[in-house]
C-alpha cells in the first residue's frame, strides 16, 4: 500500500515564494523534501516568485517616475538598452582603405 500524499498550505508555500525564499528554507519550513517541492509545487512556487518581481519592477518604475534620478537612469539602461556612451551607427562602420596613393585624389 502506497504512503498517503502529505497536503501542504499552499496559501504558506506561495508566500514563502514570494519572499524568495531558498527551495532548502521553503522544505524545512514544510517539512518536506526538495524533490518534492519541485515535482509537485515547481507552479504554485515560480508564481510567488513571479508576483515579488512584478510588484519589485512597479514600485521601481513609480520611483523613477517620481523624479528619482537614479532610478531612471538605471531602468533606462536595463530596460530600454541606454548605455552611458552610446554608438552611432556611422561610427561602427569600417572607413574605406586603400593602398593605392594615387585613389586618395
Amino acid at each position: 500500500m502506497a504512503r498517503p500524499k502529505k497536503e501542504l498550505d499552499e496559501e504558506l508555500l506561495l508566500k514563502l515564494a514570494q519572499l524568495h525564499c531558498s527551495m532548502t528554507e521553503m522544505a524545512d519550513i514544510m517539512g518536506v523534501s526538495k524533490d518534492l517541492l519541485n515535482r509537485r509545487y515547481k507552479s504554485v512556487i515560480a508564481k510567488g516568485k513571479s508576483q515579488t518581481k512584478m510588484k519589485l519592477r512597479r514600485k521601481q518604475i513609480e520611483v523613477a517616475m517620481s523624479g528619482n534620478h537614479t532610478m531612471l537612469i538605471w531602468l533606462g539602461k536595463n530596460m530600454l538598452a541606454q548605455s552611458d556612451s552610446p554608438t552611432l551607427e556611422e561610427d561602427v562602420n569600417i572607413l574605406p582603405w586603400s593602398d593605392d596613393i594615387d585613389a586618395i585624389e
